[in-house]
């Protein structure tokens, strides 16, 4: 009996725009919107929702100073069921009812005070539930008529428009904005290889300027400075030529041999003789041979210290070295020592060097002594011998390094 009365009611609401027209009273115009069972959200693409809703935000707009005014009523009708108790289900349909109303207030700018609203734990029609329906009263003799509306609604869609004109337009000069950003970007870019071309031949010519420049600083460094030695800078190997000096002066001719095996470690053998004056007068032979072992130091390699030793016969009587003794006392005999040697080698040029030298260390002697009486000699000791510590050996060099030592 109820369902019938609900299809009856149906069929009055949708007879009486027609009745109401035909009386020139108040005509009602009727929206129903579906859910989706057990869900209170309002999906617009559900059913035909999106028409419905669009048809009755066109009727507000068109009447909406009307409707604030209240001179039409605008009545939302939640039905719900299919939930367990009725509470629930009235509950649920205010929910959905509210969701409607939020979209027609924030779309159609009307307020809460235009609604009546009514919720109800039944079905609207047979097989018909989870809807919300939304009635006008329009009445017949409002001056906005229903062949109004279109006009109300190509106005709406003329705004619309225009603001969907105004927004393409926006992102026109928006588009056309970034493309000038970028084409600054661009040259920026540009600029800045520009820039560092310009600074790489900079470079290049004062590179160039500088390598010009050279020569000439030179000439005028070699001119302003005195010409200096050029210190010897020893190969890996190498080998020298030596003659002491100090035991040239001596009148004991020496010649000497270095072999350089390594920047550090040398390899020496001198040699010295002399064959002077006879058996009856005068004399001064003596030979004399003396190998070293050498380790050069600190960062130049001039300093160095060694291990040396000497062996010798000699036969001395009023030569030069023999006037240092005795003046009327003669020596023959031989004799061998061992020690320790410091020096340093003095650089000449880029092969002659001087070498400074001293020996330390002991010395043993076997010898015989004579006097000299009318060309003939006369001992005066026989098997002598001496043992001392003290100078060893001592040299001022000349060296000659064979080879360009580079």
């Amino acid at each position: 009996m109820k369902h019938l009365q609900r299809h009856l009611l149906v069929l009055l609401l949708a007879l009486l725009p027609g009745v109401a027209s035909f009386a020139g009273e108040a005509a009602d115009s009727l929206y129903i919107f579906r859910f989706v069972q057990g869900k209170d959200a309002f999906y617009a693409p559900w059913r035909d929702n999106s028409a419905q809703l669009e048809a009755l935000l066109t009727l507000l707009r068109a009447h909406r100073e009307a409707i604030l005014s209240g001179s039409i009523p605008v009545r939302v009708d939640g039905y719900c069921t299919g939930q367990a108790p009725d509470e629930e289900n009235r509950r649920m349909a205010a929910v959905r009812s509210n969701r409607v109303k939020s979209e027609l207030i924030g779309r159609a700018g009307v307020t809460e005070a235009c609604f009546v609203t009514a919720n109800h734990a039944v079905e609207y029609a047979e097989g018909v539930r989870n809807v919300v329906t939304v009635t006008l009263c329009i009445p017949a003799d409002i001056n906005e008529t229903k062949e109004d509306l279109p006009d109300a609604a190509d106005t709406d869609l003329k705004i619309v428009q225009q603001e969907q004109r105004a927004v393409q337009q926006e992102q026109r000069i928006v588009q056309q904005e970034q493309r000038a950003v970028q084409q600054e970007q661009k040259a920026v870019q540009q600029e800045q290889k520009a820039v560092q071309q310009e600074q790489k031949a900079v470079q290049q010519e004062q590179k160039a300027v500088q390598q010009a420049q050279k020569p000439a600083r030179q000439a005028k460094s070699e001119a302003a400075t005195p010409e200096q030695p050029t210190p010897t800078r020893w190969k890996e190997q190498s080998l020298s030529l030596r003659t002491n000096l100090l035991y040239d002066a001596f009148l004991l001719p020496t010649l000497g041999v270095e072999w350089r095996i390594s920047h550090s470690i040398g390899l020496k053998l001198d040699g010295s003789f002399s064959w002077w004056g006879g058996n009856h007068g005068k004399v001064q032979k003596v030979w004399l041979v003396n190998p070293e072992v050498r380790w050069y130091l600190l960062r130049d390699r001039r300093f160095y210290v060694g291990v040396s030793g000497s062996y010798g016969e000699y036969n001395i009587y009023k030569y030069l070295p023999g006037k240092l003794l005795k003046g009327d006392t003669g020596y023959q005999g031989k004799l061998w020592n061992a020690g320790v040697t410091l020096g340093y080698q003095l650089s000449l040029s880029r092969s002659f060097s001087l070498d400074f030298n001293l020996g330390l260390g002991y010395t043993r002697s076997a010898y015989d002594s004579f006097g000299m009486t009318d060309g003939v000699r006369i001992h005066k000791q026989q098997d002598g011998t001496k043992n001392f510590p003290g100078p060893t050996q001592a040299g001022i060099s000349l060296v000659w390094t064979i080879g360009n030592n580079k």
